[in-house]
């Protein structure tokens, strides 16, 4: 699985556990964020190192980017590379509930882009997920355009 694959699915999980517990804390742990991921063989070492790896470097960019924000993170590195492992208390900052909370200019405007993310890791679905992370940071972004993420296959 492409890292930016799982960018997506792990934005699209960590989001809506923050939306759907707010103003409750949530936890996160890298390696139980890459047992989720389809297709992903647990057993297979290299492949779920590099799971976990891209799970907590996409939850290390949401709190960078200022979606979230957490008081208690726990850093390990693989490969040289540092990355947030385990958070034992994250919720969404100002930004991250605003962005969330907004309607996405699309033919499903009765929903938030929250209510998007939910919906997706709930259905499931790579093309679902991607569309509402895509949505996401556009809003994040402050434009109204959907960022180009790269295609998967």
């Amino acid at each position: 699985m492409k890292n930016i694959e799982v960018f997506s699915i792990a934005t699209a999980r960590i989001c809506a556990a923050a939306l759907e517990q707010h103003p409750v804390v949530a936890r996160f742990n890298a390696e139980e964020s890459a047992r989720h991921l389809p297709g992903l063989d647990p057993n297979n070492r290299e492949a779920m190192a590099a799971a976990v790896l891209a799970c907590g470097a996409t939850f290390e960019w949401l709190l960078d980017e200022g979606y979230l924000r957490s008081g208690a993170c726990v850093k390990e590195s693989l490969n040289g590379v540092a990355f947030v492992h385990v958070a034992l208390r994250y919720r969404l900052t100002e930004k991250g509930l605003a962005v969330l909370g907004t309607h996405a200019n699309t033919a499903e405007e009765s929903k938030t882009i929250g209510e998007r993310l939910i919906t997706a890791v709930k259905l499931g679905g790579a093309e679902r997920i991607k569309e509402s992370v895509k949505l996401m940071i556009g809003a994040g972004a402050g434009t109204s355009a959907r960022p180009a993420l790269p295609a998967y296959g």
